[in-house]
């Protein structure tokens, strides 16, 4: 009987303590920037430079500061209707619920990894209801002017734009087609082109903001 209860201290403390860190102490902060840190305390630590605090926790500080309020005509948002104040914190807690699940598989756990899956989870972030691709452009340009030059043109980064610009390409072919409005329609078609371009050579994005390769 005591071997028995030895086994079971052995066999549940691990697991409670594991439960304490991967569940609630940091799924408790979802929405707020404070989540990267508190996984890169207490999950995994990459330091300043890995995804957490070099990337996550950075531009979710950077993009919070930001309002993205625009003063629309009801043309203007009849073209571009996403709320960009409401895709910043959407996009923010769809990133880090990614996260979670992402810790609460079974696979091996290491920084590389880590940003590896970060990255890959942001396209379909960006993209989702309100998206991306139906901010003013105005929006748009506040959030690449946000991306440091040093990030915008890593391999990672321009990927990332690549697929962005693809779904979008996709969610305006779907508006297009179920556009009754005809000047509506037309600045659809003319928005398409442009990320038919980018998806094409993202870098011409970073161009467009006045950015050059360092």
């Amino acid at each position: 009987m005591k071997h028995f209860f030895l086994f079971c201290l052995l066999f549940m403390v691990p697991q409670y303590v594991q439960a304490e860190v991967y569940g609630d102490e940091c799924a408790n902060l979802i929405g707020s920037c404070d989540y990267y840190a508190c996984i890169d305390q207490n999950r995994i630590s990459c330091g300043g430079q890995g995804y957490a605090l070099g990337y996550g926790k950075k531009y979710c500080e950077k993009f919070s500061a930001i309002d993205f309020t625009d003063a629309r005509t009801p043309f203007g948002a009849a073209v571009f209707p996403g709320q960009g104040n409401l895709w910043r914190d959407n996009v923010r807690t769809c990133l880090q619920q990614g996260l979670e699940s992402w810790f609460a598989n079974d696979t091996a756990k290491d920084c590389s990894s880590l940003r590896a899956f970060a990255f890959n989870s942001h396209p379909d972030c960006y993209t989702q209801e309100p998206s991306f691709c139906e901010l003013t452009p105005e929006n748009v340009a506040k959030i690449g002017l946000t991306i440091q030059l040093n990030d915008f043109f890593k391999a990672e980064s321009q990927e990332q734009i690549r697929t962005t610009s693809r779904i979008c390409v996709s969610q305006l072919d779907d508006r297009i087609k179920d556009e009754d409005r005809r000047f509506v329609r037309f600045q659809l078609v003319e928005y398409r082109k442009i990320w038919v371009l980018v998806a094409r050579d993202p870098a011409l994005i970073g161009r467009l903001f006045g950015f050059t390769p360092l």
